[in-house]
């Protein structure tokens, strides 16, 4: 019962950081878009990712697995996300009518469990 309520306590604090991160990629997105509009939503997604991916490893290395973990694993966790990101925004930008903000906020929050169950298990797992 212990350990299940430990790992209740490290979702929670993965899914704090999460959200923190996830609103700086989305904040920065906000006003990349809002401040150039014809700015490609995929370079603002870019730019918004590259700023979250600092806040996500600081906040996980600090407050989520209190480990310092592997930065080059934990960056192939976060760019595999936002490879998943993009193909969500690609589609969505393909085939519906939603674009701007709203496609890159629907696409960001949609890899979150993925990119936790990585990181607890590959980038954030107790050394061997």
């Amino acid at each position: 019962m212990s350990r299940l309520v430990g790992e209740a306590g490290t979702a929670a604090r993965f899914g704090l950081v999460g959200v923190m991160a996830t609103g700086a990629h989305l904040l920065v997105a906000g006003v990349l878009l809002g401040l150039w509009p014809n700015m490609s939503e995929f370079v603002a997604n870019i730019v918004a990712f590259l700023v979250a991916f600092q806040i996500s490893l600081i906040g996980h290395r600090r407050l989520t697995f209190r480990r310092r973990g592997r930065a080059r694993r934990f960056f192939l966790v976060a760019a595999s996300g936002f490879i998943l990101n993009n193909g969500v925004l690609a589609t969505l930008l393909a085939v519906t009518p939603l674009h701007g903000f709203i496609a890159v906020a629907i696409a960001t929050l949609t890899v979150p469990v993925l990119t936790y169950l990585a990181s607890r298990f590959w980038a954030f797992g107790a050394s061997r």
